[in-house]
């Protein structure tokens, strides 16, 4: 016995089967006689009809259906008189339906329609996941292969240990290393004595890429890509230079710094012109507070006369250092009430007369009481990086080999986070 959902779904299935019907039927009258058929145009013969019909006056008895067929086309204006089914209000406990073009047109119940979406979808993931760890078991077994036929087993470990944590090693660039995690990190021999920017930036073994991290150790590209996959950025409390300075960031999301939309510097054309060509897609500040305006010079050498000054008024003497803050991220919290200088200086020229920045676009400002003092010290800071993720001694785009570690995996089934499985093959 059907119930009422069926029923109504055959109605919707008839009503459908008609309205295609008559389409059709439409198209092949049109097509067939065209759009302006006369029955006048094609000539003075006229043959009569030999049975009269008094439905058609005036033209030939044969083509009256054609006729009829073409005005009941025309029922455009019935259609709409008749509601149409989604203005209508539906009632909760009636249920919903989606068409759905798949070879042919379907009409699916939505609660059927939204499981077996869900369903197809797990069933791709499972499958690309399934597809990721036989790649990985093939390219496994591969490494190790190779790796015995080039003499691996006949390697030992340069380490004075004697537990050595690994028997294989490679040397890449005359920097050894250990082969590790089933080729999937190579970790620095324990009496290698070369720096970590030793290690090369990208090293590719073999047809394998691999990336430095910030031991200068090398991680597979694999494993990157996952840990960029997932999305795990171990965030850090400290405002992200590039993006304070500038209002942008190159890394995005990626980025280990905070992005403070409110915190950046303030638009160089907006506080001398108050006026700026980008207008409200400026990714600078636009509004002129003390804690992102610099020290007005005029104020300072007791001569400023203007009374609608954009800069900062505070009593500071020219011998203040400047503000290291405020000169790498242009912004302080502290604003005028800050013991140090606000000017748009490098921080550490002008304090120092020595400046470690790399690629630093700030102004440096010779001054000689600063000059003599940098002379008579000896600087032994180490290079700093101009991008938020500044390392001692190795770059920013580094790889922090503790968040990676957890998608290496240790054994032969944890790897399903790879996506690209390829380990060292040795010849």
């Amino acid at each position: 016995m059907s119930t009422a959902e069926d029923q109504e779904l055959k109605d919707r299935i008839n009503k459908l089967a008609n309205r295609i019907s008559r389409h059709k039927e439409t198209q092949h009258n049109s097509a067939y006689y065209g759009p302006d058929y006369s029955p006048g145009n094609r000539g003075s013969y006229h043959r009569p009809a030999p049975y009269p019909q008094q439905a058609y006056r005036g033209g030939r008895g044969r083509f009256a259906p054609a006729y009829r067929n073409r005005t009941l086309v025309l029922n455009g204006g019935a259609q709409s008189a008749t509601p149409k089914q989604e203005n209508i209000p539906l009632d909760p406990t009636t249920p919903t339906w989606v068409t759905k073009t798949d070879r042919h047109l379907q009409l699916i119940k939505r609660d059927v329609y939204e499981r077996e979406t869900h369903q197809r979808t797990q069933a791709i993931e499972q499958t690309l996941k399934q597809k990721q760890l036989d790649k990985d078991r093939r390219e496994k077994a591969q490494f190790f292969r190779n790796l015995q036929q080039a003499g691996g087993d006949s390697a030992a470990a340069y380490s004075n240990s004697s537990k050595p944590v690994s028997r294989y090693e490679v040397e890449v660039d005359g920097v050894r290393f250990q082969v590790t995690q089933q080729g999937s990190k190579l970790v620095k021999a324990p009496d290698d004595l070369n720096p970590p920017t030793a290690t090369p930036k990208v090293a590719s073994l073999f047809g394998v890429k691999f990336h430095r991290t910030k031991n200068g150790n090398l991680i597979r590209h694999g494993i990157v890509q996952a840990q960029r996959r997932a999305g795990r950025i171990k965030k850090v409390n400290e405002r992200c230079k590039a993006f304070s300075w500038t209002g942008t960031c190159p890394k995005g999301p990626t980025c280990r710094y905070i992005h403070d939309a409110s915190k950046t510097a303030i638009c160089k054309n907006w506080l001398l012109k108050n006026d700026c060509p980008k207008g409200d897609n400026c990714d600078l500040s636009h509004d002129i507070t003390e804690e992102r305006t610099p020290l007005c010079m005029h104020y300072a050498n007791g001569n400023c006369n203007n009374p609608s000054c954009s800069y900062v008024h505070a009593e500071h003497s020219p011998t203040d250092p400047v503000c290291r803050v405020f000169g790498i991220y242009g912004y302080c919290d502290k604003g005028a009430q800050c013991p140090a200088r606000h000017v748009f200086e490098c921080p550490d020229f002008s304090n120092t007369g020595v400046c470690k920045l790399k690629g630093c676009k700030r102004l440096h400002i010779e001054r000689a009481s600063i000059l003599r003092k940098a002379n008579k010290r000896a600087s032994s800071e180490e290079m700093d990086d101009l991008s938020s993720e500044d390392e001692d001694v190795v770059d920013s785009d580094d790889v922090d080999s503790d968040e990676a570690e957890e998608f290496i995996g240790h054994n032969d089934d944890d790897m399903s986070f790879a996506e690209q499985k390829d380990f060292i093959g040795f010849t």
